[in-house]
Parts: C-alpha cells; sequence; structure tokens
C-alpha cells in the first residue's frame, strides 16, 4: 500500500537557554483491536517519523491477523519494537480495560533506555506530520512551565472552547482547564520520575489529582494528533459501532507540506475540523471523537446556536475528502458516522433515562 512522502522524524535541539541538547523521543501506540484504526495509527507513525523508535504495545488483541501483521511489521523494521499482551482486564476499568498498566510498560521501556520525551497515542489516532522543530518547540515549553509534565499534541475540536474545557496558559499559549495529566501526548519523562507520577485506574482520577497537585496540561500549538472522528469503541471488551472500511492510503487525508506551515503559523490553536479530513468518506462535523452515550454533543450544539446563530443547531456533513462523483452517493460514503439513530435517538433517550434516575 502506497504512503504519501515522509520527513525525517529525528528529535530537535533545544536551543531556549544554554547549549543545544538533543531529546530522544520515543513513540508509541497502545490499541486493543479495532485492526482498520490500530494498523492506520501505526503506519501513520512510520510515514511520517521513520528515523524514530516506536513502541507498539497491543493490549490483547482478539483478532489474529492484527497480531500476525504487528509481528511481520516489527520483524522488517529495526525501529519497530512490538509487545502482544495476553491479557486485557475489564473488571478494573469497563472502560478501556488494563490500558494504563500498558502505558506503565512504555514508561518504563523509554527511562531503561535514557529516552527524555515519550510520544504517546491510542490506536484510534493518526499522526498527521512530525519534524525536529516540533520536538525543540516542545522543549522550549516544558522549560517555560516547570509544573507541566505532560503536552497536549491533539487537534481538539472547537467543542473544547463550548465546553469550557480550555484556559490560557500565559505566553500565548492554551492549557486544559480540568486536567494535570491527560492519556495522550507528550511526557517530560525525568519530571515523571522525579514526581513518582503514575496513571490512576480512571482518566477523570488522575487529571483531578494531578490537577489538584498544580500540574499543567499545556496544548501545544503545534498539534499532531488527529483521533479518528466518531470512532467505533470497546466497552467492557466488546466492540460498539462499526469501523471506516478503508479506501485511501489512511483513514484520514494526510497534511501537505503547505498544510503544515498553516498549523505552525496559526494564531492560536489548529482546530480539529481544519485539518481532520476524512479520506474516502464522509462524517457529521462538528466532530465527536468518543463514544456517543450522552446528549453532550447536543448541549454543546445548543451552546453553538446561541453563540453563532441557528444554522449551527445540526451537524453538517464533511466532505472534503470524498471525490465529487462519490459525493451523490451520500449514504454509500456517509457509512453511519456516526449512527443516525444512535446520534437522534440513543443518546438523546440514554441522558433523560439518567436525569430522571437523579431524581428518584
Amino acid at each position: 500500500m502506497s504512503v504519501p512522502p515522509a520527513q525525517p522524524g529525528r528529535a530537535g535541539q533545544v536551543s531556549a537557554a544554554g547549549p543545544a541538547a538533543s531529546l530522544r523521543v520515543l513513540h508509541v501506540v497502545v490499541g486493543h483491536g479495532l485492526p482498520t484504526y490500530f494498523m492506520n495509527a501505526v503506519r501513520s507513525v512510520r510515514a511520517v517519523a521513520p528515523a524514530d523508535p516506536l513502541l507498539v504495545i497491543d493490549n490483547a488483541s482478539p483478532d489474529a491477523h492484527l497480531r500476525d501483521w504487528l509481528r511481520r511489521l516489527a520483524s522488517h523494521d529495526s525501529n519497530v519494537e512490538v509487545i502482544l499482551r495476553t491479557a486485557n482486564d475489564v473488571t478494573s476499568n469497563r472502560k478501556v480495560g488494563s490500558l494504563y498498566s500498558a502505558y506503565e510498560i512504555a514508561f518504563g521501556r523509554a527511562i531503561a533506555r535514557g529516552f527524555d520525551l515519550v510520544h504517546l497515542i491510542q490506536g484510534d489516532f493518526q499522526l498527521m506530520w512530525w519534524d525536529a522543530g516540533l520536538v525543540a518547540r516542545s522543549g522550549e515549553i516544558f522549560g517555560a512551565h516547570p509544573a507541566c509534565v505532560n503536552i497536549q499534541t491533539q487537534f481538539l475540536s472547537r467543542d473544547k472552547v463550548l465546553a469550557g474545557e480550555l484556559a490560557p496558559a500565559g505566553g500565548g499559549l492554551t492549557k486544559l482547564a480540568r486536567y494535570g495529566l491527560t492519556d495522550t501526548g507528550l511526557y517530560h519523562l525525568r519530571r515523571w520520575q522525579e514526581r513518582s507520577m503514575r496513571f490512576g485506574p480512571n482518566e477523570q482520577g488522575h487529571a483531578k489529582r494531578y490537577l489538584g497537585e498544580g500540574h499543567e496540561v499545556i496544548c501545544h500549538p503545534w498539534p499532531t494528533d488527529a483521533p479518528i472522528p466518531w470512532p467505533a469503541v470497546v466497552r467492557g471488551g466488546a466492540q460498539r459501532g462499526r469501523e471506516v472500511r478503508a479506501t485511501r492510503p489512511y483513514l484520514l487525508r494526510p497534511l501537505s507540506p503547505e498544510q503544515v506551515t498553516g498549523v505552525k503559523n496559526a494564531e492560536g490553536l489548529t482546530w480539529l475540523e481544519d485539518v481532520c479530513v476524512p479520506w474516502g468518506w464522509a462524517c457529521a462535523t462538528p466532530m465527536w471523537v468518543t463514544n456517543l452515550d450522552t446528549s453532550d454533543y447536543w448541549v454543546l450544539r445548543y451552546r453553538d446556536a446561541r453563540h453563532n446563530g441557528l444554522r449551527h443547531v445540526l451537524p453538517r456533513v464533511e466532505t472534503r475528502g470524498v471525490d465529487r462523483a462519490d459525493r451523490r452517493r451520500l449514504l454509500r460514503i456517509y457509512r453511519y458516522r456516526p449512527s443516525l439513530f444512535r446520534l437522534f435517538v440513543v443518546a438523546p433517550a440514554c441522558e433523560i433515562t439518567r436525569r430522571l434516575g437523579y431524581r428518584r
């Protein structure tokens, strides 16, 4: 399968103060099941950062083809190491199983091998670009923000503003208002060790704990990681929803050099909806990047309409990555992203049921 031209991904030089120092980065992809997403994530890292080491941890995926593909990849690429775990304990966390124990394995390997930073993405992400300047800029951010151990490198949806999840961080930067630690991004390993940091049993737990201890998660002004919008998910060990059937080399259209320059020159953050173009398929936008179990999406559409007009009440269909001829067959290329029944019926009904339960 063809891949777009890649740029070298060696770590950059930090020259914010004193002599330049090389930062060694270990990319890590962790996933369970969902083979189309998982393989897409791994291939995207190899395409845009081919000179960097990559650690892939399969968290006991049931798909034998996926695990065989990962074995073959590691056997043919000296920069790739694969760990195939044999159990995914969903009793500890119904949402993500033993994801955080896989993270601890990755951090242990990185520390033991003398890496400075871990770049961590999950199996339903795609790495859109990477270069030495990105790493150098990250070093400057860490240097200016001693309370930061984790830089968010994800392209965020504009809905984060409507949800009140962003706050100014000084120096023209933005931070996550409710997190002291997140599940993805760049991690400063020396600070991680010195502060004896650990992932807790659930995301909100360690987010609140480290926020309370004064840590902050800075949003990188040049984000690199795009979550696949409206994804199928694994909950309680079972898959919910269907993966998108890949019809192009990647699920999301890779960024051109001109687009990467635009990300670097943007005033403020570049939003997910600006660069996340489903390639050969269509989906609703503004985008949602996790399961749709509550009416939160509709709450944000209401807020969007109040701020920006009634035309923002309903989501629109993103078709920039679809050939003009295929746009006439919208139902085929839409592929239920999201399921309209879940979006318009199930999510509101679940929220109504939840609220009625609180009143009893």
